[in-house]
């Protein structure tokens, strides 16, 4: 089962650990959640070529049944 998420806004914070600045892609899931992914890291991920739609670990999945989630827009 896959689920989805639609893109809101890029933010950008600085990070506790490093003090870098680090620009985050803000997206909100289909059941209400709000999440943020890095966006060197979303740059890392393969796009489904067929849907063009970038396929990610659902965040809001149960842990032992990870099920996949993609990210629409931006």
């Amino acid at each position: 089962m896959s689920h989805r998420a639609k893109f809101i806004k890029e933010i950008t914070f600085r990070d506790p650990n490093t003090g870098e600045m680090v620009e985050m892609e803000v997206y909100k899931h289909e059941n209400g959640g709000i999440f943020a992914i890095d966006s060197s890291f979303l740059e890392q991920v393969v796009e489904d070529e067929e849907k063009m739609e970038t396929v990610i670990l659902d965040p809001f999945s149960q842990i032992s049944e990870p099920e996949s989630l993609y990210l629409e827009g931006n």
